[in-house]
């Protein structure tokens, strides 16, 4: 009973975890996102900088998230006595700073996903020990009450292998949904 428990749940906290992977993976494309948006904003607000002789702004030279939006945030601060200006050349620093909320939003959240990943896969495996402790209880059962059943313990070892699927390997320049062709033996 133990042990079916356990398989259920080792079942349930697989499916966490697959959320939290996809969860991962969301809110990393959506940082992406937010990092190129954000880095084209500043890309902008550098050249009209430029063109308007400001020396108040420069967008950095390694662009991490980090420096992205502190960066962002001194733009909007130094650039309000000539915000109009920026205005009237087409980048608003109301925009940048949106852009610099909307990034460190998604940072957020995907270091959140990174947690709740972190956290699924710690209980998974917490899990699975246990499981393999009822595991190990139960083979030894089943060994010193049915050894002396060869057709039994023949059936217990097939039913208690697990058989791993072989991914085959693409052939170069094959598209992935496109088929590998068959090579047939030639007859002798």
């Amino acid at each position: 009973m133990a042990l079916a428990a356990a398989v259920r749940e080792l079942a349930d906290l697989s499916s966490a975890r697959i959320s939290a992977e996809t969860a991962l993976r969301s809110s990393r494309s959506e940082r992406t996102i937010a990092r190129d948006v954000l880095k084209g904003l500043l890309t902008q607000a550098d050249l009209t900088a430029r063109a308007l002789d400001c020396d108040k702004f420069r967008s950095p030279r390694r662009p991490s998230d980090h420096s992205l939006v502190v960066c962002a945030r001194a733009f909007a601060t130094d650039i309000d006595p000539i915000k109009k200006e920026f205005i009237v050349y087409g980048l608003s620093p109301d925009q940048v700073t949106a852009a610099a909320t909307a990034l460190e939003r998604t940072l957020l959240n995907y270091v959140a996903a990174k947690a709740k990943r972190s956290a699924a896969i710690r209980e998974f495996e917490e899990k699975l020990e246990v499981a393999m402790t009822y595991m190990r209880r139960f083979e030894a059962l089943v060994a010193n009450t049915l050894a002396d059943n060869p057709a039994t313990m023949a059936e217990w070892t097939v039913a208690r292998k697990i058989n791993r699927s072989r991914i085959r390997k693409r052939i170069a320049g094959l598209p992935p949904n496109v088929a590998e062709p068959v090579v047939q033996p030639k007859a002798a």
